[in-house]
């Protein structure tokens, strides 16, 4: 009976999983983003499922096979969201990218080369 479990399992399709925006703008490299997602994801079984922020829990989803949430979050990098049961396997991940408007690896120089002084 084991056996038939663990192949259903494997049989079955991951979660569809969305999480938007995927990309937050800050003005420069190095500032924390600060930002509203929105997750959706819609599975083909009743679980427990929660959403992770790296390994912070950030919501729960009890005996569903699909949810929805708004949540706020704070981004210093890119970082992973991930969809996970009870024993803490990844079903499902999605990673949110920290663009900056302004890079610091090239910076606009404020004076010419040249002077007649």
């Amino acid at each position: 009976m084991w056996c038939t479990f663990s192949v259903q399992a494997a049989l079955e399709p991951p979660p569809l999983f969305e999480i938007k925006p995927l990309v937050c703008m800050v003005k420069t490299q190095g500032q924390t983003c600060q930002m509203t997602i929105r997750v959706n994801w819609h599975h083909a079984v009743q679980e427990n499922l929660c959403l992770y922020q790296a390994n912070a829990r950030l919501h729960c989803w009890e005996s569903s096979n699909k949810g929805t949430a708004k949540l706020a979050v704070k981004l210093a990098q890119n970082m992973e969201f991930s969809l996970r049961d009870t024993q803490q396997n990844t079903l499902a991940k999605k990673t949110v990218k920290v663009n900056a408007v302004v890079s610091t690896k090239y910076r606009r120089k404020l004076k010419t080369d040249w002077s007649l002084f």
